[in-house]
């Protein structure tokens, strides 16, 4: 399952491209992932929690930048946020 990106980074790249999207940015977003899905989550470093040390105790979700999922047909759907523009271009 952690190589999902490396295995669909072909067709991630595509995307990018033809959507404008930075892939070099998207690469370096942290990541969650299931047997069929990748999400892509933004950590901001210079949060007030981060600042404060709260670490494991901030409880602040990170904003959902990006979601791929494989379909029954083995398409890849790509599924944009209100934060993809924000933080891939």
């Amino acid at each position: 399952m952690y190589r999902l990106f490396e295995e669909w980074s072909d067709e991630i790249r595509t995307y990018c491209n033809e959507h404008s999207l930075n892939f070099e940015k998207l690469k370096a977003l942290s990541q969650c992932w299931g047997k069929d899905f990748i999400a892509f989550q933004y950590y901001d470093p210079e949060s007030e929690a981060v600042k404060n040390g709260l670490g494991l105790l901030d409880e602040t979700p990170m904003p959902l930048v990006l979601l791929i999922r494989k379909d029954s047909d083995g398409n890849l759907i790509f599924e944009h946020t209100e934060y993809t523009k924000q933080y891939l271009t």
